[in-house]
Order: structure tokens, then C-alpha cells, then sequence
């Protein structure tokens, strides 16, 4: 899979400020010819030599673009995506260049990368596309990422908890809402969800976590009307009651046999990584 997304990059990515050096950079490390230090330093060369605020704006979002376009392109990909993320993180400060942009972009005072400067922003905006692109390959990979990034435990990566909000919408459209014996189309998106972040959805669901949402569990409905076919009749927000609620239909899915065998196993895997999480809170609590 690796092969083929980096036989189409240069031509998928054309449209955006991205160098040669950057593409190959990250196949490189990606494949392990290139070790995390030495790809974080080529990768993070173009965006650093920017000679004006407007070129560096345009530049990072080319970085951000490539590297969380290659996290949805290749899912085995995204662990060291994350890994080198974090590692651009822990660059030293540098001066803002003058010029051009100057007067109306924010570039963190010179720490746009320990901020990411932008990188929440363009992710919110790829998260987004995949969704209305409907690719379940794609979209499947994408949901994957987000629980991931949220599971980090830092707090530019996990878009300070929006991203795991946004994506709460394809728990719903999946566990909340009655469709009979039909399969959900975003089921195995939903399960990435649950397989890659179970525990921060645990912690949310008992913390009763209202606060500050503008996404998917923090509502109910269109402008707090209920949805149509909506089985959840319980408070908005995550709560313990909730998660159990999951839990069952879960179950229930898993053991669907009109559903596919992926299907199947998918709601498996979430249900094992609910079970997991449960013991990890519950040991958290008593410590």
C-alpha cells in the first residue's frame, strides 16, 4: 500500500507548497530507511526556510497536508505519523520571518512547532472531506487517526478533545439509531473509534464529560431535537449509562449474521476494547 501512495504522490500533491525532499523523506522513514530524527529534520527544512509569514503559512499547511493525507492513505502508516508529530513538537523556537502576511498571520511567536501551528485547522478540514468524499476505506482510515491522535494524551495532537467530539457523530449515526437487520455503512469507522480510544471515551463517559462540546455527543439532535429513529433516550453528553448502552449494542451487532464477516469482527474488536478500558479505568480510580 505504501508503494503505490508514494507512486502518486507527487501528482496528488502538486496543488500544495510540498518539496520532493518532503515526500520522499517520509517514504523513507515510513519504510524504515530513515531514521525519525533525520526525517523530522528534512521534513520540517521547507516550512523553516520560508522566506515571509504568508510563504510559511503556506508551507506548513503543505507539511500538515502531506502528513495527515499519508495517516488516511496508509493506516499502518499512522503510528509513525503520530511519532513524528511529536518529534516536530520538540524543535527549538525560531524568528518569524518578516514580510509579506506579517500583519495578519499568527505564527505562535515563533513556536509553530511546539503549537502545530495550523495543524489542528487542516486536519478538522481533511476529517471533514472524508466524510462527504463517503469512501469507507478512506473514512474507516481516517476515524482510525483521530482515535489514535486522542489517545495521545497531548493536548495539540488531540485538537484539545474537538477531534474526538467531531467524530462522536459516527458513533451515533451507528449505535444510536435504529436501522433493523441492515448493516451501517460507518460501523467500521465507529469501531476504530473504540479500538484505538476506548479508554479516553471511558474517561469521558465517566467524568460525564458537558463542558465546552460543539459536536456529536454533546448534543441531542438537530438544535436539541431528537433524531429520527434514535434509540438513545437517555441526557445528552457521554455518561456510565451511555457507555453501557454501547456496550450491548455491540454485542448485538457482533452477533448479527446478515451483517459481513468484517462487520462482525469489527464490533467485536470495539466490544474486547470496551472490556479493556473498563479494567483500566476502574484500576486508575483505585490508585
Amino acid at each position: 500500500m505504501a508503494d503505490q501512495f508514494f507512486a502518486k504522490a507527487p501528482s496528488a500533491f502538486k496543488e500544495y507548497n510540498i518539496s520532493e525532499d518532503q515526500i520522499s523523506a517520509l517514504e523513507a522513514c515510513i519504510n524504515g530507511d530513515l531514521e525519525l530524527e533525520a526525517a523530522t529534520r528534512r521534513l520540517t527544512a521547507h516550512p523553516a526556510a520560508s522566506p515571509t509569514p504568508l510563504e510559511m503559512q503556506q508551507r506548513l499547511g503543505g507539511l500538515w497536508t502531506l502528513l495527515n493525507n499519508t495517516a488516511v492513505g496508509i493506516p499502518s502508516a499512522q503510528p509513525q505519523i503520530i511519532s513524528v508529530l511529536k518529534k516536530i513538537q520538540t524543535l527549538p523556537n525560531v524568528e518569524e520571518p518578516k514580510g509579506e502576511g506579517a500583519e495578519f498571520i499568527d505564527l505562535d511567536n515563533g513556536f509553530f512547532w511546539r503549537e502545530l501551528t495550523g495543524w489542528a485547522n487542516n486536519w478538522a478540514d481533511s476529517y471533514n472531506c472524508e466524510e462527504r468524499a463517503a469512501r469507507k476505506e478512506a473514512w474507516t482510515s481516517a476515524n482510525a487517526y483521530t482515535a489514535r491522535l486522542a489517545s495521545t494524551g497531548n493536548v495539540e495532537l488531540s485538537s484539545h478533545g474537538a477531534a474526538l467530539e467531531r467524530a462522536s457523530y459516527t458513533i451515533i449515526k451507528t449505535l444510536e439509531a435504529s436501522k433493523g437487520d441492515k448493516e451501517p455503512e460507518e460501523l467500521e469507522a465507529a469501531a476504530q473509534l473504540f479500538m484505538h480510544a476506548a479508554l479516553e471515551l471511558h474517561r469521558l463517559c465517566r467524568e460525564k464529560h458537558t463542558t465546552g462540546g460543539r459536536y456529536g455527543l454533546w448534543r441531542t439532535g438537530v438544535a436539541g431535537r431528537p433524531r429520527e429513529n434514535e434509540l438513545w433516550h437517555g441526557p445528552p453528553g457521554p455518561s456510565v449509562e451511555r457507555w453501557r448502552f454501547w456496550m450491548e449494542r455491540w454485542a448485538a451487532f457482533a452477533s448479527v449474521q446478515s451483517f459481513s464477516p468484517h462487520a462482525r469482527a469489527a464490533a467485536l474488536g470495539a466490544l474486547e476494547a470496551m472490556k479493556k478500558a473498563e479494567g483500566q479505568g476502574t484500576q486508575i480510580l483505585t490508585e
